[in-house]
């Protein structure tokens, strides 16, 4: 069965994840819609500002993803994941291979759970991102340089483009130099930082403070005061 996919189904290790096998995967053209992130995610663990993937009519628009076959007997896998039939309709659409037109099957949102005003969150572009490989560069640069979900950072509180961190089955929202902070003491110490280590760090090295040229200057710095018992 061949499955059309523009948004995070673009990479591949989710498809893995929910159990959706596929046989092969090709770059696509969808003509006559343009990607929309006014999907409301309506999860109870997500900001409500949240926006997913969806696709729009419009006559001059493109939307660019992977073309899957996918086993058949994982299509119902695949409506779960999609939220089928209460969040996601499931239509047939005809997209562009290989210079060839192939019809498939695809997902379009349901008008009642639509919204303005709603932004992808980094963690959710970075999927699709994923594709690379099958996006045009043109295409690929624009995605990369969306308006993404802002909020304040659970560790230094600053506003700006947050990631989502999974933590105790707890969802923390932090800025990318907090996130990284976190990755290059997990490099240096052998474990990565918690939540509440990375907030003390920022708020007794960085609040008030002469400020760092870079984030590995600050780990250093924190590893040198003994900021964090290693």
């Amino acid at each position: 069965m061949k499955y059309f996919a523009y948004g995070s189904n673009c990479n591949q290790a989710i498809m893995e994840k929910k159990g959706v096998a596929f046989t092969s995967a090709e770059p696509a053209v969808l003509g006559g819609f343009r990607l929309r992130f006014n999907k409301m995610a309506l999860r109870d663990a997500l900001p409500s500002g949240i926006g997913f993937a969806n696709i729009n009519e419009d006559p001059a628009g493109e939307v660019e993803g992977i073309l899957y076959e996918i086993v058949d007997d994982h299509l119902g896998r695949l409506d779960e994941s999609e939220r089928y039939p209460d969040h996601y309709g499931r239509i047939e659409v005809t997209v562009s291979s290989k210079n060839q037109s192939v019809t498939c099957i695809t997902y379009q949102a349901q008008p009642d759970k639509l919204a303005d005003g709603l932004r992808p969150s980094r963690n959710y572009l970075n999927h699709i991102l994923a594709a690379k490989d099958f996006l045009s560069w043109q295409y690929f640069d624009a995605l990369d340089k969306s308006q993404t979900f802002t909020d304040d950072c659970a560790c230094c509180q600053k506003l700006g483009e947050v990631v989502f961190i999974k933590e105790d089955d707890q969802l923390h929202m932090l800025c990318q130099p907090c996130r990284e902070a976190r990755l290059i003491w997990g490099d240096t110490r052998g474990r990565r930082l918690t939540v509440a280590e990375t907030r003390a760090m920022m708020t007794q090295l960085v609040e008030g403070g002469p400020g760092f040229s870079s984030v590995s200057e600050l780990v250093q710095e924190a590893i040198a005061t003994k900021v964090i018992d290693p």
